[in-house]
């Protein structure tokens, strides 16, 4: 089944009561309802109650639960273990490591004054290629190659690719794939084209290329109007791919969730975009699509129909799903390179570039955390939420980030009231939000802990492994998203994605950013070259390449 993107907003103030909803009495067929107050949009819409309908009834959607006995065990056991020995010998050890690798190599401190005003020269570098010819984008072969095919979700965005797009001369997309061995693509076509039933996928055109042999790269970029990859940890990986795509004017997306990465990539970077008009939007995937575009329409609503600008929004996450050998790896990478690179910076706090504008000054609309940091009760007002608890989600950083920056490139808003936001994972009941969190906490000691972080990895699935398809099947993501504007107006949406959102769901959303850069550049809320989120620069015609390929709005 597609994923569902259905929204319902409802909007009152303090003088007048305004609703805007679609009502829909057959769910099997909202498209065929009429029973409509207002229309929206999109024919398919239908109001919040029967997106839940459809997850808890129709679907029969299980959010993940622990029970009385792995709240006991959590409680009794995990606490005191953490308490007494975890949190003690990580403390010691980080400590050990941390100046180890300040000794035999890293930075600690950074002599540079630096003013609190970052300014364009300051950020961005100058091009280095002034001679490299572009070729136009019409007269380039390829709509999209996907980089990293034949990993876990490489794969299964190729598989969408094939599936939804097709192949050969019923292709209604050109697109290929890419990586270092052409045997293992092969393979991998011949993977998916046993799996789909379909031989012309066996001949789908292949790219070589190594991200660590740049003489290899010019062959990626320059014949496609867009590079959509998966081949991460992106710090690792990523960087020489976002340097040849700046380089050749080609757009790029990706699904990563290292925000230090992407900002350096921004520093070093962004003047050449501007120049060679390259579009780079990472975070294509369950980090951060499915709350970016939540904020974006809460505040866009706001706006259009209450004259309001969003001043607090909270997402609800009710989820289901695994970790992948490719994730893990990306967490192990992130802290080592942390690590590596940590420095103290005296004379002033640099503007952070997800606050800035293209041009390089202080954007005046800003984002404030209101994120938890243990259970709470759930403070939307549905009745759904009555009597549920909430528990940190460890992606929330992340989201809010590019939440961030999206509210920085905003068009449309006016008040510079900061946004505060909130999001938090929802449990059925206190036991299950306090097991959730606090084995958030150990399992992140232990992968935060030099050496119970090297026992994990050997432990845990390695990049390439993931959760099987059943898993994927049996998971899915449903985020609720519940805004106030700053004159008191309210709205609220939910997005709903049947299958598991971090690896199913994301293949598809990558691919549909990647075509969305590559085919609806007059839809952009930007057309210069630059760094953007999926929000800031998509989020119209992302929905509309979502909804069109079945999800609901």
């Amino acid at each position: 089944m597609a994923p569902h993107f259905r929204s319902y907003f409802t909007t009152t103030s303090k003088q007048t009561s305004y609703t805007m909803s679609i009502k829909s009495t057959k769910i099997a067929d909202p498209a065929n309802d009429v029973s409509q107050t207002k229309q929206f949009r999109y024919e398919a819409s239908t109001d919040i109650q029967s997106v839940y309908n459809q997850m808890d009834v129709v679907d029969k959607k299980i959010p993940m639960k622990n029970g009385l006995l792995a709240f006991l065990v959590t409680l009794f056991l995990g606490v005191p273990i953490w308490f007494a020995f975890l949190l003690p010998f990580t403390i010691v050890a980080s400590a050990i490591h941390f100046g180890y690798v300040l000794i035999s190599g890293g930075k600690l401190f950074s002599n540079s004054k630096k003013s609190g005003k970052t300014t364009i020269d300051s950020v961005f570098d100058a091009s280095e290629d002034e001679n490299i010819e572009i070729v136009p984008m019409e007269s380039r072969k390829y709509d999209v190659v996907l980089l990293g095919a034949t990993g876990y979700t490489g794969k299964l965005a190729t598989t969408y690719l094939a599936k939804q797009y097709g192949v050969g001369s019923k292709s209604t997309v050109n697109w290929a794939i890419a990586g270092r061995s052409k045997a293992k693509l092969n393979q991998t076509l011949e993977s998916i084209s046993m799996e789909l039933g379909n031989v012309d996928v066996k001949n789908v055109d292949v790219i070589i290329t190594d991200t660590s042999d740049k003489t290899t790269l010019k062959n990626l970029v320059t014949d496609t109007r867009a590079v959509i990859t998966t081949a991460g940890p992106f710090q690792k990986y990523g960087s020489p791919v976002v340097e040849f795509c700046v380089k050749y004017g080609t757009h790029y997306a990706d699904i990563t969730g290292e925000v230090d990465w992407n900002k350096k990539m921004m520093k070093r970077y962004e003047s050449s975009a501007l120049k060679t008009g390259s579009k780079l939007v990472s975070f294509c995937g369950h980090d951060s699509v499915p709350w970016d575009l939540t904020v974006r329409h809460l505040s866009n609503k706001l706006r259009e129909d209450c004259n309001d600008d969003l001043e607090y929004v909270e997402c609800l996450d009710e989820m289901k799903g695994a970790a992948s050998g490719g994730t893990l790896a990306t967490v192990y990478e992130s802290l080592d390179q942390a690590v590596k690179e940590f420095e103290l910076e005296f004379g002033g706090n640099p503007l952070d570039l997800y606050e800035r504008l293209p041009d390089g000054s202080e954007s005046p609309y800003k984002v404030i955390s209101d994120l938890p940091s243990t259970v709470s009760q759930c403070r939307n007002p549905s009745p759904r939420f009555a009597n549920k608890w909430c528990s940190p989600f460890f992606m929330a950083p992340i989201n809010m980030a590019i939440v961030q920056r999206s509210v920085a490139l905003s068009l449309a808003r006016k008040s510079i009231t900061p946004v505060k936001y909130r999001e938090a994972a929802v449990a059925e009941n206190f036991m299950d939000a306090f097991t959730m969190w606090f084995g958030l906490i150990i399992i992140s000691t232990l992968i935060f802990n030099p050496v119970t972080r090297q026992i994990l990895k050997k432990l845990l699935p390695q990049p390439g492994e993931g959760p099987s398809e059943k898993t994927r099947m049996e998971g899915f993501l449903c985020v609720s998203g519940y805004g106030i504007g700053v004159k008191g107006n309210k709205a609220e949406s939910v997005m709903y994605f049947p299958q598991d959102g971090g690896y199913h769901s994301t293949a598809r959303m990558l691919v549909e950013s990647g075509l969305c850069l590559a085919l609806d550049g007059e839809k952009h809320s930007y057309s210069d070259g630059g760094f953007y989120s999926p929000a800031s620069i998509m989020c119209d015609p992302l929905v509309d390449r979502l909804v069109k390929t079945g999800s609901k709005f």
